[in-house]
């Protein structure tokens, strides 16, 4: 089987095995000569407490705080995603035929993440795993198992031990 992979969609957070997980999906990219994006979800507020906060402070003040606020946490992701990438690639001993694109955007994770995989039309979606224990598991799920049973696409999981 002759496998092309041109694009890859690599989303995840800006926990400490960020660098691990973004370096993994680069190093793929060097080997296909992939264009490799790197998306970020930032969660959304609870709606509970957004009502709560719009009863205090009026719905039109939250409205204009959190588009402000918003805007300037996105920005500050993309810097800190932005460096990753940089530092990451430094150590690569390979050369990327496509500087990475960075995306941010707020939402729930899994639904994001397989909305954006099909914007892009990407070939793979490359995660993080947290390996929160069998319990965290049992009762929240997981973004990466979501996107498994609902994507189309390949999908790489790397584990905490990979790159150490």
């Amino acid at each position: 089987m002759d496998m092309k992979i041109n694009k890859i969609l690599v989303a995840k957070d800006l926990s400490k095995d960020s660098s691990r997980v973004i370096r993994y999906a680069l190093e793929l990219g060097c080997k296909f000569e992939a264009q490799v994006h790197v998306l970020h979800v930032m969660p959304t507020v609870d709606s509970s407490v957004l009502n709560m906060v719009a009863l205090t402070m009026g719905a039109d003040n939250l409205a204009k705080f959190n588009a402000t606020n918003e805007a300037e946490l996105a920005e500050k992701t993309r810097e800190q995603l932005d460096e990753i990438i940089k530092a990451e690639t430094e150590l690569m001993k390979c050369e990327i035929a496509h500087p990475p694109e960075v995306e941010v955007h707020h939402g729930d994770a899994a639904p994001m993440i397989l909305d954006v995989a099909d914007r892009l039309d990407v070939d793979m979606i490359v995660l993080g795993s947290h390996s929160k224990g069998k319990l965290h598991y049992a009762f929240l799920g997981s973004v990466a198992e979501k996107i498994l049973r609902k994507t189309h696409r390949v999908v790489t999981i790397v584990p905490p031990q990979v790159g150490q």
